[in-house]
């Protein structure tokens, strides 16, 4: 079985990201047909499967899904009705060459095909329509294209609603009271949401303030011998979690780099380290708060205590 299905194209997959599937391989001049790379690509839009496993953000909690399909620019069988996949432009005795989406079988001629008469740059697409089975007013929705180009079947996942943002359930209130006390509490929220729309390059660019503000903090009224953020991060780094300090100096290096200079994929990159530290830092703020207040809950309940034992 293959591993990466609908479940995955829904729930991990970013928008606009395409998968190829080598379904037609050039040899000497003809397309050969790839059998399991087509089984592949059918199992992978998942249209065979009924059901669709995910977070249903208004429950609360994981449900299968009901799965609804919209197909566009595809054909269907005069006699069966099945939708098909037509790949070439030339006809045999039973019309051109087809593929059926629903078991992979061809119909019409049959490869291998001549490399001209292979269709090129055709999109299909699909829209899906999941509804939870634990409660059906609660409704997601997802669009693919299906590019045949060169031999290989291109699959796009072009729009998804809700967002993997809001599917997946960022808790953005469990750092709240730091974030807030630094100023930088809109820009984590800022951060994900360009992250989970796939920009990159704005997600990292909140962050990145994010941890420069964190930086600003600890420093308060600090005097340093220059500016440079190094020098900054040196100053500070004690108030860090000890995990964390030893990521410092690196992630310096990643911070020194101007955003004009980073792609898109570099931003990606750099963005899941950067918030995996600040995260990290976050966590440990937190948990630094909570023992100071069971401390000086315990602090009061044994002072309670002390003096009930002196009457």
């Amino acid at each position: 079985m293959f591993e990466q299905g609908i479940d995955y194209l829904f729930n991990e997959v970013s928008l606009y990201a395409k998968e190829n599937f080598n379904v037609f391989e050039l040899k000497n001049s003809k397309y050969e047909y790839n059998k399991e790379e087509l089984f592949r690509f059918l199992y992978y839009i998942g249209i065979s499967q009924e059901k669709l496993i995910t977070y249903c953000h208004k429950c609360k909690k994981e449900f299968p899904f009901d799965i609804q399909r919209k197909l566009f620019e595809f054909d269907r069988g005069i006699t069966d009705g099945q939708a098909y996949i037509q790949v070439t432009q030339k006809s045999g005795e039973s019309g051109v060459g087809r593929i059926y989406i629903l078991d992979g079988g061809f119909g019409g001629l049959q490869p291998p095909y001549d490399k001209d008469d292979l269709i090129n740059n055709k999109i299909w697409y699909i829209e899906y329509y999941f509804t939870c089975t634990n409660n059906n007013r609660h409704k997601y929705m997802m669009m693919i294209s299906i590019e045949l180009k060169n031999g290989k079947f291109i699959v796009r996942k072009i729009g998804q609603n809700p967002s993997m943002l809001t599917v997946k359930g960022f808790d953005f209130d469990k750092y709240k009271k730091f974030l807030d006390k630094i100023n930088a509490y809109d820009d984590y929220k800022k951060a994900d949401l360009c992250n989970s729309d796939y920009f990159y390059v704005g997600a990292y660019a909140y962050l990145r303030r994010i941890f420069e503000k964190m930086i600003k903090f600890y420093l308060g009224d600090t005097e340093l011998k220059d500016t440079h953020m190094d020098t900054k991060i040196d100053a500070v780094k004690n108030n860090f979690d000890p995990r964390v300090n030893k990521m410092l100096k690196n992630l310096y290096g990643i911070l020194s780099i101007s955003i004009h200079e980073l792609d898109e994929e570099q931003s990606k990159e750099y963005y899941t380290y950067l918030k995996a530290v600040i995260d990290m830092q976050l966590e440990y703020v937190k948990s630094e708060d909570e023992k100071d207040k069971q401390s000086k809950d315990l602090e009061g309940i044994l002072s309670k205590i002390a003096n009930l034992v002196k009457k």
